[in-house]
């Protein structure tokens, strides 16, 4: 069991708690996210949505996945049977657009898959995967400080470890893709994961052609060293996320690989190559 008082995330802000600004937050996120999902599911996000604002826990695995149930872009899955039943987990994939709620569709699908397939852990905290999402979106001032605040409270709600936005370097071919910052994991993410938990991480950082396997080698590999460091025996599972033209997506898990095999030879763009590349 992890402990509940280290490093706890403050609660949502007094104002955001505020029923009307609780509202009317749900209100404009509901819009942004409307990728054709139902009446139902539009009301359902919306409640979802209002409950996050409130300070409420909404489980990413077992609740979000019924709002774009019946949307008009799907999300098929495949090789859901390779997640490990119990044990220290991370589930690793690209990092691409398509799918329901403005490409979200396949964080909150592949924690859905994980909850599912991990039925041999009986406390509810410890089976639902954890995602490890970034503080907001890049760009103008405004951007960044309004999705600073949406992605923190959906962190509170949702039980995420949230990260620095990454800043890009340059690669060899002048592309940026390289995370050059400190991301300010907390250290209890380790924890999270040497209790039993599971986590799920796209290192990329931003959206990418869905044939772009770079990862970014000082975070990427740098992060596996230090799960390595903490938890030895830890599998990581590979998770291939593929759209087609239509704008659905197929989220494809391979099998689970001893961390430290991945370490050894070579880190995160060695796990890239040699574990979700072939997914097809």
């Amino acid at each position: 069991m992890r402990d509940t008082d280290v490093e706890q995330r403050p609660r949502q802000p007094f104002l955001i708690r505020n029923a009307l600004i609780a509202h009317a937050i749900a209100f404009g996120a509901r819009r942004i996210l409307d990728d054709g999902l139902t009446s139902d599911g539009r009301d359902l996000l919306y409640k979802l949505i209002v409950r996050a604002c409130r300070g409420e826990r909404v489980s990413i695995g077992r609740e979000l996945p019924l709002a774009y149930q019946g949307a008009s872009l799907k999300i098929e899955v495949d090789g859901q049977n390779n997640i490990p039943p119990s044990g220290p987990t991370v589930i690793i994939g690209n990092h691409v657009r398509g799918g329901p709620l403005i490409s979200n569709g396949q964080f909150i699908e592949t924690a859905k898959q994980g909850y599912d397939a991990r039925c041999d852990v009986q406390e509810e905290e410890i089976r639902e995967p954890f995602v490890i999402m970034q503080k907001g979106l890049g760009g103008w001032i405004g951007k960044r400080y309004a999705t600073g605040i949406f992605y923190n409270i959906a962190a509170n709600s949702l039980d995420c470890e949230i990260v620095e936005r990454p800043r890009f370097g340059k690669g060899k071919d002048k592309k940026e893709f390289e995370v050059v910052n400190n991301q300010r994991l907390r250290s209890i993410t380790f924890q999270r994961i040497a209790d039993g938990g599971a986590a799920l991480w796209l290192p990329q950082g931003a959206h990418r052609d869905s044939d772009d396997f770079r990862f970014p080698e000082r975070k990427g590999t740098g992060f596996l060293t230090k799960i390595y460091n903490e938890v030895p025996d830890a599998q990581l599972v590979p998770v291939r996320s593929i759209p087609d033209s239509r704008g659905n997506i197929k989220v494809v898990f391979g099998p689970a690989v001893d961390i430290g095999d991945v370490v050894a030879n070579g880190g995160i763009n060695y796990f890239a190559q040699n574990h979700i590349v072939p997914l097809k």
